[in-house]
């Protein structure tokens, strides 16, 4: 750490030409950001985080640049809390504090702030409601979109359950064939990657796309964002792609007859209660389950009778 000069000196008259500038084809942070961006850009990649995650992070961090127009080492609480809670949901606001204490916290350890703004900021609540999922009428009109590419990526939230990222950077090459059919291989959160079977119809479609990205960018630089698959699904559906992500989850369950640890291998979830908030049961299904009980207690020839300390009863009353 003794290369780093002291807290607020830091870099502070680096100029932007002198600078890596990672991510030169997004939208750059002010100055004054570059320098520490940059090397710490460069410190989660020592640390094996995953692109996807790094470039997250990245984005969240020049986004509080921008918005507060401070250098990073006037940077305090109060601008911190007022940027964390923009986002609409729990689950966006989680994601901006982790990148918040993840930079804050580097900055620190690195020497070039004496303190850490974002140390004793309080948790965030994980949701633990129910998402309801998207109909399937949005779905259908999603699939019937004009646009091919857009049609395929709503097949990947809705019939594969990828997440918006992970369709973002989906390869033609991913696809892959055994013995029981043709599967993708997707590359999850935490640069873990999974599994997924695919049907004939989705097989096709991502076959039928050249090779490289199945949504490469117009710059020619690389795949789209997960930001771009989020407007194009929203607009060609009406619903998110987390929605058409529930929607596959639920549909899953349901069709398995309830195995909820093949819908965590599906989902690439570590956790199988993130599983179980995912899956919609309706009061139809709850019903079905019900009467399942009670047929299946016929089918065994359950006795008619219930002892009750030396006298009988029916057993149905």
């Amino acid at each position: 750490m003794g290369s780093f000069p002291a807290s607020g000196a830091v870099c502070r008259g680096r100029k932007r030409e002198n600078a890596i500038m990672e991510f030169k084809d997004r939208r750059q942070p002010p100055d004054s950001w570059i320098p520490w961006l940059d090397q710490w850009v460069a410190d989660m990649r020592f640390r094996n985080l995953s692109e996807r995650s790094i470039g997250y992070y990245w984005y969240k961090i020049t986004d509080l640049a921008r918005l507060t127009n401070k250098p990073p080492w006037q940077i305090d609480q109060t601008d911190l809390k007022s940027y964390i809670v923009r986002p609409p949901s729990n689950a966006a606001r989680r994601s901006t504090m982790n990148a918040v204490r993840n930079f804050f916290g580097w900055a620190k350890k690195a020497g070039l702030r004496a303190d850490n703004p974002a140390e004793d900021l309080p948790s965030i609540k994980r949701e633990t409601r129910h998402k309801v999922p998207a109909p399937e009428t949005a779905v259908g009109q999603g699939l019937h979109d004009a646009d091919r590419q857009t049609r395929l990526m709503v097949m990947l939230a809705a019939e594969a359950g990828l997440r918006r990222a992970e369709i973002a950077i989906v390869r033609r090459e991913d696809v892959t064939e055994d013995l029981s059919g043709r599967s993708l291989i997707v590359h999850g959160k935490g640069a873990k990657d999974r599994i997924v079977p695919l049907t004939d119809e989705l097989a096709d479609a991502i076959l039928a796309s050249p090779k490289g990205w199945l949504f490469p960018h117009v710059s020619g630089k690389g795949p789209v964002c997960g930001d771009t698959v989020y407007r194009r699904i929203q607009h060609a559906t009406g619903c998110s792609p987390h929605t058409l992500r529930h929607r596959f989850a639920t549909a899953a369950y349901i069709s398995s007859g309830g195995d909820i640890r093949a819908v965590q291998e599906l989902l690439g979830h570590e956790s199988l209660a993130t599983t179980q908030a995912y899956v919609t049961v309706t009061p139809l299904n709850l019903r079905s389950v019900v009467n399942s009980v009670r047929e299946y207690g016929e089918g065994m020839n359950v006795g008619q009778v219930v002892s009750t300390g030396g006298k009988t009863m029916p057993a149905t009353e």
